[in-house]
């Protein structure tokens, strides 16, 4: 019952965060950390520029609540700072993305093909989503296509989104890209859960829903303790409540979860 209490406060009464969200850029700005996108930090790494400058990667996941991602890019613009924007299909704004690109901040796919054509013809053994992997990697190039042609951003760099879906089969949405030769042919150069950046990471951090916020803790004490590379993910929805997408997105998940079931 406590946490549907949570949920609920958290879909319709949470107030803005946006100040805190300020506040904790600026205290990372004043401890000498550059914020940075994921695709800038992953173009340090490429040039080996890495000594020498403590950096906070800064990730934004646009699952639900594009209006509130724009608040916050707000903020950022008036610090003068990047981050990466990671748009689902169902969130997708022409508009705030070309803006976000044109800022100099990331804008690219939050991609979930294998959880869409799990949904679709309800799969349920993880075997079926191996064997029809193909088709799900040609749904995705589409879909990457069609969003380069629709805003003229070159999305090289791509996150997986994390549906019920992957939880239930235990496969995430990145085996789309486990060739390289597919990546290739794709023109993607990282996928933000690879290694190859992650391993640099030396503290990382995602915001949670009321009462928590944070977890595994604040990434102030990352901040405070000087850690080198400070990794945060975002989603809007956790920094103000926009009832009216909160309760579309409530519903949306509750029908797909009755249809994969039965």
């Amino acid at each position: 019952m406590k946490k549907v209490f949570q949920r609920i406060y958290s879909d319709l009464f949470l107030p803005s965060r946006l100040e805190e969200y300020k506040n904790l850029l600026i205290e990372a700005l004043e401890n000498g950390y550059r914020i940075v996108s994921i695709e800038q930090f992953y173009d340090v790494i490429v040039n080996k520029n890495i000594e020498n400058q403590n950096y906070l990667v800064l990730r934004h996941d646009i699952d639900t609540d594009a209006s509130t991602a724009k608040l916050m890019f707000e903020v950022e613009k008036q610090l003068n700072v990047n981050a990466s924007y990671y748009f689902r299909l169902s969130t997708i704004n022409i508009p705030l993305m070309k803006e976000i690109h044109q800022f100099g901040s990331e804008v690219s796919y939050h991609y979930e093909e294998v959880a869409s054509y799990a949904k679709q013809y309800k799969i349920k053994n993880p075997n079926q989503i191996y064997d029809n992997l193909t088709k799900i990697q040609s749904l995705f190039s589409k879909n990457l296509e069609a969003l380069r042609n629709a805003t003229g951003i070159p999305m090289e760099i791509v996150a997986s989104h994390g549906d019920f879906v992957n939880r239930y089969l235990k496969i995430t949405n990145c085996v789309i890209l486990r060739e390289a030769e597919f990546r290739d042919k794709n023109n993607i150069k990282l996928e933000v859960y690879d290694d190859s950046m992650m391993k640099y990471v030396t503290s990382r951090h995602s915001d949670c829903g009321y009462p928590v916020f944070w977890k595994p803790n604040s990434p102030k004490e990352a901040i405070k303790n000087h850690s080198p590379v400070i990794y945060i993910l975002t989603h809007p929805r956790h920094w103000k409540a926009n009832i009216k997408e909160n309760i579309k997105d409530d519903y949306i998940r509750l029908i797909e979860g009755i249809k994969y079931r039965n």
